[in-house]
């Protein structure tokens, strides 16, 4: 290790690094931040590294991984930079760090905005829809499901919680790193929806009311695909309005609702279930 060793907490590159916990800060630089080895290792190869951070004195296995990094040419020795501990300290957001942070360049060719022929694109992809899920932990933990159980682009509306917050990095377990997602403008969503039921498709939207269907008790098709609410509110009338109906999860008697992760994993599940026959 021949980098000098940071020890400063006013560094240009730390105060840079901290201030990305900020959504605008991340915006603006086109950089986001996230702790661990195990994302650092999921990371190469799918996102442009802008840079690393390691406490000093590094682990082995640390040290192993970011020389493998440079072997494959996914990282420079130049971007790596050693931190004393009370610097690293200023950086993460683990409260037992393994000892590394990892900078990131935005990955724009990933997670896209809709535009007016995005619909159309999808066509025979499958789908998850979200409407103002502002949790963190439930956005990643949803991307989790996707990325494991095989959808293919996730849609939301634009005030859904950020993609990079450093909370959203940790639940999603490097499923930012490979599942497309795909941001409508809130108040377009319905408009959205629409669309894709022009080119074929049913979308179901999560929520209990009138008419509301039984997962289960009906056929679920490839192409369609379910619409999951706001944590506190469920989905807005113009977004259940659009869909061709709405589907409910069976409870126990005396239970009302799931947590909106859980219930998108139940939903994601049964899309990628569900039957290749024509409707």
């Amino acid at each position: 290790m021949t980098n000098e060793i940071i020890t400063s907490r006013q560094n240009p590159r730390v105060k840079a690094a901290a201030s990305l916990s900020d959504k605008k800060s991340r915006r603006k630089a086109g950089l986001f931040r996230f702790d661990g080895i195990k994302l650092f290792g999921e990371a190469l190869g799918r996102v442009c590294i802008d840079s690393v951070f390691v406490r000093y004195p590094e682990s082995e296995d640390i040290a192993r991984s970011i020389k493998k990094a440079i072997d494959m040419g996914f990282i420079s020795d130049g971007c790596v930079f050693y931190l004393s501990e009370t610097v690293f300290e200023k950086l993460t957001e683990e409260s037992s760090p393994e000892g590394i942070v990892t900078v990131a360049r935005y990955a724009d060719e990933l997670h896209t905005d809709a535009s007016e022929s995005t619909a159309a694109e999808l066509k025979g992809k499958r789908l998850l829809i979200l409407e103002s899920v502002r949790d963190p932990g439930n956005l990643g933990t949803v991307m989790r499901s996707c990325a494991a159980l095989g959808i293919e682009t996730l849609v939301m509306s634009d005030d859904c919680a950020d993609i990079y917050n450093p909370k959203t990095l940790r639940s999603a377990m490097g499923a930012v790193f490979k599942l497309p997602t795909v941001s409508v403008k809130t108040a377009e969503l319905p408009g959205f929806i629409s669309e894709l039921r022009k080119i074929g498709r049913k979308v179901y939207a999560a929520a209990l009311c009138e008419g509301a269907k039984k997962i289960g008790e009906f056929n679920i098709y490839r192409d369609d695909c379910f619409v999951i609410g706001n944590e506190g509110h469920g989905l807005s009338n113009g977004v259940v309005g659009a869909c061709d109906g709405a589907a409910i999860i069976p409870m126990r008697e005396g239970n009302e609702s799931l947590n909106a992760s859980a219930a998108a994993t139940i939903c994601i599940w049964e899309t990628v279930r569900a039957t290749e026959a024509e409707r």
